[in-house]
Parts: C-alpha cells; structure tokens; sequence
C-alpha cells in the first residue's frame, strides 16, 4: 500500500516508520505505531514498516482477511493512529470518493 503524500509527510515528521498492524473488522486495519519506548512483541505480532518512498506492506494473512487486493481504501490518522478503510465502507461511514 502507498500512503498519500500528506499521510506520509506526517509519518517523517512523527518518526513513524514501523507499524503493529491490527485488523479491526473485515473492512478496516488500524496501524499504530511502534515507538522506541513502545513494549511490543515483535516475534508474536503483525508489524509493517514504511518505506522512504511510503509504502508500507500489509502482511498476507491480513490482506486476505480483509479482502485487500487491488482494491482503493482511504486512509486516515485517527487518533494517533492510522486507520485504512475499504471501499465499500466509504459511504456507510458517511464519506464520498
């Protein structure tokens, strides 16, 4: 996944560039950001990290779980945390394209 411009602007300036990746249900994923102070078990969960060119690669397993193929999502900092949303939930949570 490629992370729009302002998204990943905000990333550089935050010092986020590793992700515990979090499938909240089958439409959305929650990336939050692993800190240096951050107490996380690297080896037993799912992390991602962001490229320079702010890619940032979803593991397979959860890609299949959300049906996160060549699909457009949106993508939203919520709360100090990432939050990428499917297509097909644009409109339910009141969005447009």
């Amino acid at each position: 996944m490629e992370f729009p411009r302002p998204i990943r602007q905000f990333c550089d300036a935050s010092g986020w560039t590793l992700f515990h990746v979090v499938m909240l249900d089958d439409d959305r994923l929650e990336l939050i950001p692993v800190l240096g102070q951050d107490d996380s078990d690297i080896l037993h969960e799912y992390h991602s990290s962001l490229s320079g060119e702010g890619k940032l690669w979803i593991p397979m397993v959860l890609r299949e779980l959300v049906c996160l193929g060549e699909q457009s999502v949106m993508v939203r900092i919520e709360e100090g945390t990432i939050r990428v949303y499917l297509r097909k939930v644009f409109k339910t949570l009141g969005f447009g394209p």
